[in-house]
């Protein structure tokens, strides 16, 4: 019976696929109609209810949420959309004023004759979506209305937005309170993500990092709510809008924004770095970053697509950009990074590592191994562990794995396993040897297993704030050394290459 009953819904799942493919099929055939068509005739409503109303004014409302100002609402004796077709109704209110509705559907036999009359009352949609999830958009001078299907879970999810005082880009990127914590944002200041470039006015070149370019545009408003912002970049990826950052340069104002992100977005994923704070927010279609630095002061908010960044990270991967530590394209891996290595947090002075034993010193790093040190991870042996420190903090932990017997395929075969285990899927680009870096990233933290083309497997663990402030102090130093330099002609007789001895 269950078998029969599965059966029975696959075939229905595919009969309205298929009608869903006849029916844009149809569309894509008949007058093309501008995606903003013209609004109906009188004032818009939703079954003889006029947006704009009070709550007052609607008889059988009963209060079932709140979000902020919002409130949403079912009403009592509201009729399915078809007999067929189980329909749930919510309205919402905002500012005492009725500017949403959203009926979802359950188990309907079909969309066609209702898309078809869609289609008749508001003119031919915008069609947007991904295989396997259908949505179509209506935008209006005043109503904006989106019908939604998931293929996988049969729901079908129809939006009413009334919004009256925002423009056409504006109501492009309006979301509920709901939705933006289910989905995080799905765009910035009317500027959906995956717009093209050349649809957007008043964008002026900044730079070029990777796979990115970003833009300033024109006249753009340097507040995030009371807050001053010093910058606001725009970042596209392959002409399409992928992300945008937001600087501040009073760090003071982080507790606001986190406050502030957190009341909209709910919890962040917080973890401590050595010289930073950053909170994280992940949906499986948008990411927020909110960075302090510590050491040297300022903030910066970084809204990002998830999959067009995932794509911008991938195309510099493939062409061997070396890994993006500070830059504006960093995807986190999901759980929690390790903070420390065998008892040792990175941040941490040489005097806390136990049995701490001083090997040398490097370009300013100092090394250190312990006494007793165990030269295994699990299963799999190794060779060394060594520990760096910048300033007498844990900046890193390099560790060299040891041949098994085994192939060098089959030793990185395990490690790898090991360490997706516990960290999930790393990100992969090639090596400047020919061989590969297999990467995890989160804020603050950074591990790499590199597979060297010659010599034996290295998993670095990266205090990513350490290794940032380090860069600049080499990066200011040689700017310093430049500044000083004077160039001055040879001293008379300095052609000679050899000293009076005959020496060279």
């Amino acid at each position: 019976m269950a078998h029969a009953t599965a059966s029975l819904s696959r075939r229905r799942l595919a009969a309205i696929l298929r009608g869903l493919v006849l029916l844009l099929a149809c569309l894509s055939l008949a007058p093309r109609v501008p995606a903003f068509a013209a609004a109906p005739q009188g004032p818009p409503e939703f079954r003889g209810i006029p947006f704009g109303a009070a709550p007052a004014a609607i008889s059988g409302l009963t209060r079932i949420a709140a979000f902020g100002e919002t409130e949403f609402y079912r009403r009592e004796g509201d009729k399915p959309l078809a007999e067929d077709c189980p329909t749930d109704i919510r309205y919402g209110f905002s500012r005492g004023m009725l500017f949403f509705v959203r009926m979802t559907l359950t188990d309907c036999q079909g969309l066609g004759p209702l898309i078809a009359a869609f289609t008749s009352k508001y003119g031919r949609p915008a069609r947007e979506g991904a295989p396997g999830w259908l949505r179509l958009v209506w935008n209006l001078p005043a109503l904006r209305v989106s019908l939604s299907h998931g293929a996988r879970d049969g729901v079908t999810v129809i939006d009413y937005v009334y919004l009256p005082d925002l423009t056409p880009d504006e109501r492009e990127v309006w979301q509920s309170a709901e939705d933006i914590r289910r989905r995080g944002p799905i765009g910035f200041r009317g500027l959906r993500f995956g717009r093209e470039r050349p649809s957007v006015p008043g964008l002026e070149p900044a730079y070029r990092e990777g796979a990115a370019t970003y833009y300033r545009r024109h006249g753009d408003r340097l507040e995030l709510g009371e807050m001053r912002l010093t910058d606001i970049l725009y970042g596209f990826f392959e002409d399409r809008f992928f992300t945008v950052v937001m600087r501040v340069e009073n760090a003071d104002d982080f507790e606001a924004l986190r406050r502030a992100y957190q009341t909209k977005y709910g919890p962040p994923r917080a973890i401590p770095a050595t010289l930073e704070e950053e909170l994280v927010w992940s949906w499986p279609e948008a990411q927020i970053a909110l960075t302090r630095d510590v050491a040297a002061g300022g903030v910066a908010v970084r809204y990002a697509d998830a999959k067009l960044l995932a794509a911008a990270k991938a195309a510099e991967n493939a062409h061997g950009a070396p890994p993006s530590l500070s830059g504006g394209l960093r995807i986190f891996s999901q759980g929690d990074p390790p903070r420390s290595f065998r008892g040792a947090a990175f941040g941490s002075p040489p005097g806390s590592l136990p049995t701490g034993e001083y090997l040398y010193t490097h370009r300013g790093r100092r090394y250190f191994r312990r006494a007793d040190e165990k030269l295994r991870l699990g299963d799999i042996p190794l060779s060394s562990v060594l520990y760096a420190y910048d300033d007498d903090r844990l900046a890193g932990v390099t560790l060299v794995i040891a041949p098994s017997g085994e192939t060098p395929q089959q030793d990185c075969d395990r490690v790898l396993a090991a360490y997706a285990t516990k960290y999930g899927p790393p990100t992969q680009r090639p090596a400047e040897d020919g061989g590969s870096i297999r990467l995890w990233t989160w804020p603050g933290l950074s591990i790499a297993l590199v597979t060297p083309k010659i010599g034996p497997l290295e998993v670095h663990y990266v205090d990513s704030s350490l290794l940032r402030r380090r860069e600049a102090h080499i990066a200011g130093k040689a700017l310093d050394a430049l500044d000083r330099k004077i160039f001055a002609p040879p001293e008379a007789g300095g052609s000679r290459i050899e000293r009076p001895n005959g020496q060279e």
